[in-house]
């Protein structure tokens, strides 16, 4: 067993829960920094984490980009300090400068920087449409002109499996309650087309089930 799974294990083992699944914890934060990777991430690249949980994917991201160039937002800040406090050591955290806010409403101007790369992990699974407009505007805001976002979602079969709510579903600040749910890629696609924004399916399914969308500014 590696050393961040076996990290990773003791936290959950500790404190329970904590957003996402345990035996895909290396290999789910792993797989998105390579698919960041190729889709142009640099060490010099500005990142925002949206929903960066028990830093699965900072692990990975942290050491990767150049000092000052991680950004993450997760409401539940009891998840971010076990993150640190498991998966880093402070020397490293006093070197990489990892920043984080703990907002709710997605709002991306907190860090006042330009990024290279939105990224929204497992985030559109639980969250509601208009939180996904508020995401795709920061987008529109808080990128230049070749910005990426990258996002996770699972497809709804039909009307029935779209979500219509306006709360978060799954676990949380505010909630121990498991759960996910379904978007239309069609309303996706919709959404982007009437903010300027083009949608490009990705063709791989990620390990925790996901389909992978990449968002441009057109």
């Amino acid at each position: 067993m590696s050393l961040v799974q076996s990290r990773a294990e003791q936290m959950i083992d500790r404190h329970g829960f904590l957003g996402v699944p345990r035996e895909t914890f290396e290999v789910g934060g792993r797989a998105q920094l390579v698919r960041l990777l190729q889709h142009g991430l640099l060490p010099e690249s500005m990142v925002l984490d949206i929903g960066s949980g028990p830093l699965r994917v900072a692990y990975w991201l942290v050491r990767f980009l150049d000092a000052g160039r991680y950004c993450g937002i997760e409401p539940a800040r009891q998840r971010v300090q076990l993150g640190l406090d498991y998966l880093f050591e402070p020397s490293e955290l006093e070197y990489k400068r990892p920043r984080f806010d703990h907002n709710a409403d997605f709002d991306t101007s907190v860090f006042d920087e330009q990024f290279d790369f939105f990224l929204a992990g497992s985030i559109w699974t639980h969250c509601s449409k208009t939180h996904i407009l508020k995401t795709l505007d920061g987008f529109l805001r808080h990128t230049g002109n070749d910005g990426v976002f990258l996002a996770s979602y699972l497809p709804a079969a039909g009307d029935k499996d779209d979500y219509s709510g306006e709360t978060w579903v799954g676990t949380s600040h505010e909630s121990s309650t498991p759960g996910v749910i379904c978007h239309r890629l069609e309303w996706i696609e919709a959404a982007c087309a009437g903010r300027g924004l083009g949608v490009t399916r990705l063709p791989e399914v990620d390990c925790d089930s996901q389909l992978w969308l990449r968002i441009d500014k057109t």
